[in-house]
């Protein structure tokens, strides 16, 4: 009887501890999305996609990287504001690996840069959002995001994603 109670109190403070490391975990994880989509909306509006590589891997900031040089080819500036963002769910494969879901509401317009006149003003856009993070030396980096197939509102021809590449 004893034993059986000393287990199941070892299993109850094993359970507490890993929910806590994983909360922790899942803050960093929220903390490094948030960072990331400010500084993509930094990125858009400076074409300049330099501060991404703060919290992006390589393959990812050049992902975005183009897209934001076709926008700029298309003599347009994306100004975009993230308005909010849900986490639907986290999931760690590992201690070095997670992926995330978002739900992320969205003001985006495309300015002319030679004019400065709003091509394209879109407000409250959604996405549902996936992204896959890797932990490098103690600090989650973004490894690679995509849009979740049928988002809430629907994107009208050839509207980016911010930081995405085209809506799907």
């Amino acid at each position: 009887m004893i034993k059986k109670g000393i287990a199941l109190l070892l299993l109850a403070v094993a359970a507490v501890s890993c929910s806590t490391v994983d909360s922790r975990e899942a803050e960093q994880v929220e903390a490094t999305i948030k960072r990331y989509n400010s500084l993509l909306a930094q990125g858009y509006a400076a074409l300049n996609m330099a501060g991404l590589a703060q919290v992006a891997e390589e393959q990812q900031t050049a992902k975005v990287y183009f897209h934001m040089a076709a926008l700029g080819e298309g003599r347009l500036r994306m100004m975009s504001e993230l308005k909010d963002i849900s986490f639907k769910d986290i999931r760690f494969a590992n201690n070095t690996s997670a992926s995330v879901k978002t739900r992320e509401v969205w003001d985006f317009r495309h300015v002319n840069i030679d004019t400065g006149k709003v091509e394209r003003d879109e407000k409250g856009f959604v996405y549902r959002m996936n992204y896959r993070l890797a932990k490098k030396n103690g600090a989650w980096w973004i490894r690679d995001v995509a849009t979740e197939q049928g988002a809430d509102k629907k994107a009208p021809s050839g509207a980016p994603a911010p930081g995405k590449g085209t809506a799907q």
